[in-house]
């Protein structure tokens, strides 16, 4: 017997951490709470010197980390995990986690995420269960199945964050604490009931089959007509282009100078999944600097941000900036990144956008 709660609204965040922890944990107020909390602290952060035009943009944007519909964002979800049980979330794009996508059957629980919908796969006795709120029944995955499952959402960029730490026992079926339905006798399959119900925008299953080339969804169904399968060649080009990426980015990571502990100019930079990453560079750094951090932020994750044009934009409103370069950190305009982060009026804070071009 497994909790497994179906979709309600936009709530799959809630949902895939109860689903993950195996109990009803969290309720949306609880999440929201933490959102606020968040938000409150980010505010204070951009405040930090003033009410300047970054933190007024900041501010006007509303929240980053719940949507109106009940969409909760990953900094939400790891708070939740490390205040309730001590665990921890880590992105696998980071290269100190990517040996959990490489030996998945190692692990405790994954969470994913892609397109504002969240799902968890989580080992509870030993086996592996794929737990999903828009889908009738958790699946039971082999471990074959789940190292083809984490390949299969990479090449389909999907977010994957491995959960670290000691995950709780199954909670026992309680109607006391949640509705009884939401535990499912796995040899006993629950009928069909939500599939009018599932979220508007949730992300489809990847439609590429690791190693098979098959263009079938996991465990059956053949394909409806979307992106076909990767070749072996497509496939080998993808990874030679993204490992010299990653060579790039410790070239360009061991250029960086030694972050001052204050003053010069702050940098909050927004990254294209909307996370933010921020750096202090002393005031006569050039563009260039600040090129080469993006890059190397880029290139943790570039399962995610992987172009076809390896080509992206720093832009910004105030100060006015609009900067083109390429992964290894190639500027379109050789003379733009020559200009210091003072000339360019990053001092002392400013907010940079990034993206694809």
């Amino acid at each position: 017997v497994l909790y497994h709660e179906r979709q309600e609204a936009a709530l799959c965040g809630q949902h895939c951490l109860n689903n993950l922890l195996q109990g009803p944990y969290f309720s949306s107020a609880q999440l929201s709470s933490i959102a606020l909390e968040l938000d409150a602290a980010e505010r204070q952060l951009m405040l930090a010197e003033g009410m300047t035009p970054e933190a007024e943009q900041f501010i006007r944007a509303g929240s980053n980390n719940v949507a109106d519909d009940g969409n909760f964002s990953v900094q939400v979800l790891a708070q939740a995990l490390k205040r309730g049980h001590g665990l921890s979330l880590e992105d696998t794009r980071n290269s100190a986690y990517r040996d959990a996508v490489a030996r998945p059957e190692k692990e405790q629980g994954f969470i994913l995420n892609r397109h504002s919908h969240w799902y968890c796969l989580r080992k509870v006795h030993g086996d592996w269960w794929r737990l999903n709120s828009t889908e009738d029944n958790p699946e039971k995955l082999s471990e074959f199945t789940l190292g083809a499952t984490i390949a299969n959402l990479i090449a389909d960029s999907w977010h994957i964050f491995v959960v670290r730490g000691t995950l709780p026992p199954p909670i026992s079926r309680d109607a006391s604490i949640a509705p009884y339905e939401n535990w499912v006798d796995t040899s006993k399959p629950r009928a069909s009931s939500i599939a009018d119900f599932a979220q508007p925008n949730a992300a489809k299953e990847p439609k590429f089959q690791a190693f098979t080339g098959a263009g079938q969804k996991l465990g059956g169904g053949g394909s409806d007509g979307g992106a076909g399968p990767m070749s072996e060649d497509e496939q080998l080009a993808l990874a030679l282009a993204l490992s010299q990426e990653v060579a790039a980015s410790h070239r360009l990571e061991a250029q960086l100078p030694a972050e001052p502990a204050s003053g010069g100019a702050r940098v909050q930079v927004r990254m294209p999944d909307g996370q933010r990453v921020q750096r202090r560079f002393v005031e006569d750094s050039t563009l260039q600097t600040l090129v080469n951090f993006v890059c190397v932020q880029l290139a943790a994750k570039s399962g995610q941000y992987h172009s076809a044009s390896r080509r992206w934009q720093l832009t910004s409103q105030y100060p006015p900036l609009k900067l083109s370069f390429s992964s290894d950190g190639t500027a379109g305009d050789s003379s733009q990144v020559l200009r210091t982060m003072k000339d360019a009026g990053l001092v002392p804070s400013a907010q940079i956008f990034v993206a694809a071009v």
